[in-house]
């Protein structure tokens, strides 16, 4: 039997796609002389993340967690505009991450990584499948992945948008069921 959301999240969760649409397109392209395309991949993913981090506590009433905090990626202006902090290196900066605990711990993704001397960035989703030693084990699923080179952030949310109805059930639920069984039916499992 494949799960059906409560009409209440389903209508909210209607209007957060087209939202979280409009939020993406209007990320400013933020270049500083001298960037690389991995500076300008995480610049353009953490302004993303910072929306979405936004939006989900505007639609949810819970706040996540980011990492790096958002309080060090940029600052708030009000109406869903961030101005990022270029005291940061975005170069250096491997992952983004926004995630929260409801039973078991969530987390999305943003890394760029190397594969086969090929630099890489992909999103995914990293839960919390059980403890092992009083440890967390996380499962990843993957949410979007390419070469840096070709990254597009369109194609990045719209791996993003069939489980973020889900997500934000989940977020304001606090039950994990929601965004761990539609990560499993609709994204690739990649390992642990």
């Amino acid at each position: 039997m494949k799960y059906q959301l409560p009409q209440y999240v389903k209508s909210m969760a209607e209007g957060l796609s087209k939202l979280v649409d409009s939020d993406m397109s209007q990320i400013p392209i933020v270049l500083s002389e001298g960037d690389t395309d991995r500076d300008r991949i995480m610049k353009l993913c953490a302004h993303a993340f910072l929306r979405l981090w936004t939006r989900l506590a505007l639609e949810s009433g819970q706040r996540l967690n980011m990492s790096p905090s958002q309080f060090v990626l940029g600052s708030y202006e009000g109406q869903m505009r961030w101005v990022l902090n270029e005291a940061v290196d975005y170069k250096g900066l491997a992952q983004l991450s926004i995630g929260g605990v409801s039973r078991r711990r969530h987390s999305l993704i943003a890394e760029s990584y190397v594969l086969k001397g090929e630099e890489r960035f992909r999103l995914f989703f990293a839960l919390e499948e059980e403890k092992v030693k009083n440890r967390p084990v996380f499962v990843n699923y993957l949410v979007y992945d390419s070469p840096l080179k070709e990254f597009d952030l369109n194609a990045a949310i719209a791996g993003l948008k069939p489980v973020l109805p889900q997500w934000l059930e989940t977020i304001m639920t606090g039950d994990d069921k929601p965004l761990w069984n539609s990560c499993k039916e609709k994204l690739e499992c990649v390992g642990i």
